[in-house]
């Protein structure tokens, strides 16, 4: 008998020794995998940064504050927050020398308008979180005589977006989400209240998940000497598709035929230097390296392939007086004209035709050039 226990204590040691061995085979065989995927974690975190106020960078959106000249409307803001996951445009005399470089940016970008009425006077404003792929290549070009040196930057970019107005009511105007409701036009009315197609402005569910690219040029001339740019162009076209899927944050169908399946935004923008350095706050002595006139026309066309969905679309059209400061950063005021339909999620099928002033702020620094021998 005391045998017998033996030769079972013996084979239950072994089998446990062996799953003891297992056990420390893969976990010294996943110890590389998670020694990768810390690094990995670890090296993002050291290169993620807020863009520098002197560091190079394409085509972020400014801060800018405007008031509407509407009666019924007091403000509008974008708020952006940009992020660098990674930034190779950030290398020396890459502008100098040419060559390329890849730049990984997530955004945060948050509209908000408010209006005069008393009750809910914030319209639901606009998330748009964004990570952005941008591959630049720098291209010198010949110079005109001994003065200038002049560059062209062709920028590619590849976009992951989500877009949302953060509410959960009926998608239609005066509805009310259905119990058990799958749809935000899974909508019930109250008696006497006839059921409506319009899209329920005030409180009506927004959300779409967008995929997009884009291409951009931006030609700029420096002084030979060198320091910023003192005047460029630019022109952007971009193309954004709707993605049709099942899982959170998807549009509706209903709402994808609405909006358009596919958007096509372009931009084309001109920069004069028109002053150099100089005091820019009368009374102190905080003074500027440069002011510059900016005009920018930029808009989207939504389109809705093989559905009998018409073509609408919007544009803008803005004169902006920027003065760059020594210690970095941009800001000045400007004048817009928003004519078309309105951008602002789910009242995009709204007409929003209107003059606005504002200000806007550029935390970043212009494209600069190193001198002879830098």
């Amino acid at each position: 008998m005391n045998a017998v226990r033996g030769r079972s204590l013996a084979r239950a040691g072994a089998a446990r020794w062996r799953w003891r061995s297992r056990g420390a085979v893969r976990r010294r065989a996943a110890a590389p995998r998670t020694a990768l995927a810390s690094a990995l974690v670890a090296l993002t975190a050291c290169a993620a940064h807020f863009p520098r106020v002197d560091e190079p960078t394409v085509d972020l959106e400014p801060l800018t504050v405007g008031v509407p000249l509407a009666s019924d409307q007091l403000f509008e803001a974008q708020l952006p927050l940009h992020l660098f996951l990674y930034d190779g445009l950030d290398r020396r005399r890459l502008m100098n020398d040419g060559g390329l470089g890849l730049a990984l940016t997530f955004s945060f970008i948050g509209t908000l308008r408010m209006e005069t009425s008393q009750s809910t006077p914030i319209r639901p404003p606009s998330y748009l979180p964004r990570l952005r792929l941008q591959l630049v290549d720098v291209l010198p070009l010949a110079s005109s005589g001994a003065t200038r040196a002049d560059r062209l930057l062709v920028s590619v970019g590849l976009i992951a977006a989500h877009h949302s107005n953060g509410q959960k009511g009926c998608a239609l105007r005066d509805g009310a989400l259905l119990p058990g409701a799958t749809s935000d036009f899974d909508c019930g009315w109250p008696p006497g209240v006839p059921p409506s197609n319009e899209l329920n402005l005030d409180s009506g569910s927004f959300t779409e998940h967008v995929l997009g690219a884009e291409l951009l040029l931006r030609w700029l001339s420096f002084p030979a000497s060198g320091g910023a740019s003192r005047g460029g162009v630019t022109t952007k076209l971009g193309f954004d598709w709707n993605v049709p899927c099942s899982f959170s944050g998807c549009i509706e169908p209903a709402m994808r035929h609405r909006h358009g399946e596919t958007a096509i935004r372009w931009l084309a923008s001109g920069e004069l230097e028109i002053t150099g350095r100089h005091r820019a706050i009368p009374l102190r002595r905080r003074m500027a390296s440069d002011a510059r006139l900016r005009l920018t026309a930029s808009g989207a066309v939504h389109l809705g392939f093989g559905r009998g969905h018409s073509p609408y679309g919007d544009a803008a059209f803005d004169l902006a007086y920027v003065t760059h400061f020594d210690h970095g950063g941009s800001g000045g005021p400007f004048v817009r004209y928003h004519r078309g339909h309105d951008p602002l999620n789910i009242r995009f099928e709204e007409r929003w035709d209107v003059w606005m002033i504002g200000y806007l702020v550029e935390f970043t620094a212009p494209l600069v050039l190193d001198g002879p021998g830098a």
